[in-house]
């Protein structure tokens, strides 16, 4: 089958939080990440259906649905999943959130690995949870943690490092977090987005059942099918006590599921194998784009994403005094390194079509020529 990454999608006017933010602008927004192509045509029909019925009630996850994660799981990360392990969350972000309220005391803390997705790095000080910060290096997880660190935030595959975590290093990861009683909470939203040939994801839980006994992996359809503002996520806990006091901590706090976004969610997880093969395709030729655009500008550090359709670029050398503010007034929104642990980067999403993403690379590459960067 062959599907359209080609034509542009114009989402100006269409309650966009990407791009609403710059409607009255010239701007190309690259920033927050979800992507400017069509969802799967197995989950526009799915969905084309459910609003010719009318009814937009209360959801309820239909047993369609688990089946779908569950075989999806199996043949995506050879990871067998039990019905029984799954709770239904409205987004992945809630679904971490939830996790520190659920199982670490107030005088608990958090080990995050920077640089990370902003709501990540900031899940301690929203949680009142002290929090150890440290580079995205397994090997030395150990050396930083104290005795009142209860937990590890796990972000895999990496945003936006973009970076896979291997098997050998997930099971360390689970030898260090069993011999010092941590919690696992990984968030794997990227899981299904790895654009290195020969990767595999690994989710923690899958390395062993201690691993699984002592985590909770969190993930969704959002991303890898551009359903993100459908809310709809789960959170494989294997573990029963924890399980049980995740689902107390929820009542009262946690919206019924959207059921828009169950429809949508069964649908791609049960049809939208195709789609994904070409979105890889199509996201890795995005990549050679803007490889080719970097070799005019190899003050810009890069090192190529194994994962995710965001790229993390180092403008340090640029000596630009505010990078975002520059490549702003030129016409293209990218997404500060600061809220993620680096003020020298920028993160950039090539999420979209061929003609959007060399378009945002000419107006970058006019900035720096009219900055003087380049002569």
């Amino acid at each position: 089958m062959s599907f359209d990454f080609v034509t542009p999608v114009e989402r100006k006017n269409t309650a966009s939080l990407k791009w609403q933010r710059y409607e009255q602008q010239d701007v190309i927004p690259m920033w927050v990440a979800d992507m400017d192509l069509t969802s799967p045509p197995v989950v526009q029909e799915a969905l084309s259906k459910a609003v010719a019925a009318g009814v937009f009630g209360y959801g309820e996850v239909p047993q369609g649905l688990n089946q779908a994660f569950i075989d999806w799981c199996a043949s995506q990360y050879n990871w067998q999943v039990e019905k029984d392990w799954l709770v239904w969350i409205p987004g992945v972000v809630p679904g971490f959130n939830l996790a520190v309220e659920a199982w670490l005391k107030p005088e608990q803390g958090l080990l995050v690995q920077s640089p990370v997705y902003p709501p990540i790095r900031v899940l301690g000080q929203l949680r009142k949870r002290p929090t150890l910060d440290m580079p995205v290096n397994t090997s030395k997880l150990a050396s930083y943690l104290k005795p009142e660190t209860s937990a590890l935030v796990l972000c895999n595959p990496q945003n936006p490092l973009g970076k896979v975590y291997s098997r050998k290093e997930l099971e360390k990861l689970a030898d260090m977090a069993e011999e010092n009683n941590l919690l696992v909470i990984s968030d794997d939203i990227w899981s299904d987005l790895i654009l290195e040939p020969g990767l595999r994801h690994v989710p923690y839980a899958s390395v062993s059942e201690t691993a699984a006994q002592h985590s909770v992996t969190l993930m969704a359809p959002s991303k890898t099918f551009n359903i993100a503002g459908l809310s709809c996520a789960v959170a494989v806990i294997p573990n029963p006590e924890l399980r049980a006091s995740y689902r107390k901590k929820m009542r009262g706090l946690m919206p019924d599921m959207n059921y828009l976004g169950l429809v949508a969610a069964q649908a791609a997880w049960q049809g939208g194998h195709d789609w994904l093969a070409a979105l890889k395709v199509h996201l890795n030729a995005n990549l050679a784009i803007l490889e080719d655009w970097l070799k005019d500008f190899p003050q810009i550090g890069y090192q190529r994403p194994q994962a995710t359709f965001v790229a993390w670029l180092d403008v340090s050398a640029l000596q630009l005094t505010n990078p975002i503010q520059a490549f702003l007034d030129g016409g293209v929104a990218l997404s500060p390194g600061e809220a993620y642990g680096k003020n020298s980067h920028v993160r950039l999403n090539f999420g979209c079509s061929a003609t959007q993403l060399q378009q945002a690379l000419q107006r970058m590459a006019k900035v720096l020529y009219n900055e003087g960067v380049i002569n």
